[in-house]
């Protein structure tokens, strides 16, 4: 009896073949998990924050000149408002630039929400402690829901809501005084 050699299975073949398949997954998946982490797509797609519909935490260990507590925030406690609201992290470039900025303009009068975004809380705190709080109220968004819900895609972003929850104004990068004071100042009137 002979064998036909074009029906029997190569070994060696179907091996290859098998590995190469999982490889090709496996690679499929590693750069989709990636991707994935990269761009923050669960934040993204699965957002459950809206402009109406939020609530921040307030940030342990935080107080105001007074000693008091500085409390979170939530679109609830917001409605109807006009408020100034400022998504910032404490490990970000530009939001440091801006930081004295605020100062200045909450120093002048002006009542500012912050929102701590995509921070670790103890950094917030020290960066907070070490450079003054410019914040009468600050809400810690850890995840950065609330500034991707609102249409940012980088920090430091500036929102004006006139009244809460109707967006009056946005905007990204960081601004120094001059600027705070002709852009926040009449979308907050």
């Amino acid at each position: 009896m002979s064998i036909d050699p074009s029906t029997t299975f190569d070994r060696r073949a179907v091996v290859l073949g098998a590995g190469l398949t999982c490889a090709v997954a496996t690679g499929a998946g590693t750069a989709g998990l990636w991707a994935w982490r990269r761009y923050g797509l669960s934040g993204r797609l699965f957002n459950p924050f809206r402009a109406d519909r939020f609530e921040l935490p307030a940030l342990a260990g935080l107080t105001d000149a007074a000693g008091a507590p500085v409390p979170g925030f939530s679109a609830a406690q917001i409605a109807g408002k006009a408020v100034y609201v400022n998504a910032f992290a404490s490990w970000c470039p530009a939001c440091r630039e801006e930081h004295d900025a605020l100062m200045d303009f909450a120093r002048s009068g002006a009542r500012i929400y912050g929102v701590a975004t995509l921070d670790k809380p103890e950094q917030t705190l020290a960066y907070l402690r070490e450079r003054g709080n410019p914040f009468a109220v600050l809400g810690v968004d850890r995840k950065g829901y609330l500034f991707r819900a609102l249409g940012a895609r980088g920090i430091p972003a500036h929102f004006v809501f006139a009244p809460a929850p109707n967006l009056a104004f946005m905007a990204q990068g960081p601004m120094d005084l001059a600027r705070l004071q002709a852009k926040i100042l009449p979308a907050l009137a």
